[in-house]
């Protein structure tokens, strides 16, 4: 039992990494001038509702509530991201991932 939990544990952090990433880079993609508008609108949008607490259909529904943290902060992702430029987009998530790596605590010795 210790070693499935051990494997769910480590595949919802790996999870959690990756919208955690995707977040941080369309936060930075929205800041970027050479975007239009509506692009960094939507991309800053999404990455603060991903984030947010607050849902579009709230969470004590049976089963609607889950549908926009399953199904709509995916697509809305997938919708963005095809909106940015490739080359933008790569450049977003490696600033992102400097960000979020240098965010880790330092070990103690």
């Amino acid at each position: 039992m210790g070693i499935i939990k051990m494997v769910l544990k480590a595949s919802l952090k790996k999870k959690f990494y990756k919208v955690q990433l995707l977040t941080k880079t369309l936060s930075m993609a929205s800041k970027r001038p050479d975007l239009p508008l509506y692009t960094r609108v939507l991309a800053g949008g999404l990455a603060i509702y991903a984030l947010s607490p607050i849902d579009l259909i709230p969470d004590f529904i049976p089963i609607l509530g889950s549908i926009d943290d399953i199904i709509l902060v995916p697509l809305g992702f997938i919708l963005v991201m095809k909106m940015i430029p490739e080359p933008i987009m790569k450049e977003c998530r490696h600033g992102a991932e400097q960000e979020l790596a240098n965010k880790k605590l330092p070990t103690s010795a």
